[in-house]
């Protein structure tokens, strides 16, 4: 069982952060706009505006990069995935998590337009929720590794917990 190093998010909070931290910045902008003075020079409110949009484009960006894509460490085996944040995160109540290969719904391997690479989706049943994992910067080999031992043990699961064929394919004796 070799513990992988992968980048780690959810979409959930992705679009939330993306959509949310936005609308409060842009609310709180406009707040502090319509609280100025009116003899305020426009240039001064050009400023603030500029000041305002290139701050919350900084505090997205930190967020990203800090609190909805964080470290993890991933460990597979024949008994299920388990991964641990490396790091606390507010957006993130669960840092360690455990699941059984029952409760794997599916693993896709997908790619991203925005940065050229590819990150690996893992569906689960109970709690029902996505796991989306992603290389860390120079270790794309490792994260390949991962997605081929991923698929490995979830499909040697599958395998093994189908029916067997007799018992799908019970003939009956109608005709004789």
């Amino acid at each position: 069982m070799y513990p992988y190093k992968l980048k780690y998010h959810k979409n959930s909070v992705l679009l939330i952060a993306m959509v949310g931290i936005p609308v409060l910045f842009i609310s709180l902008m406009l707040y502090c706009l319509f609280s100025l003075p009116s003899s305020l020079s426009e240039t001064s409110t050009l400023l603030f505006v500029s000041l305002s949009i290139i701050l919350m484009a900084l505090f997205l960006l930190w967020i990203t990069k800090t609190q909805i894509f964080v470290h993890s460490k991933i460990s597979i085996s024949e008994k299920g995935i388990s991964f641990k944040l490396r790091k606390t995160s507010f957006l993130y109540r669960r840092t360690d998590f455990f699941s059984e290969w029952e409760n794997v719904t599916s693993v896709i391997e997908m790619f991203d337009n925005h940065n050229g690479g590819y990150f690996y989706q893992i569906t689960f049943k109970n709690p029902a929720f996505v796991a989306n994992f992603s290389a860390l910067k120079n270790h794309e080999t490792a994260a390949e590794h991962f997605f081929s031992e991923l698929k490995y043990y979830q499909e040697s699961y599958n395998i093994a917990h189908q029916l067997p064929l007799s018992r799908k394919l019970n003939p009956s004796n109608s005709f004789s």
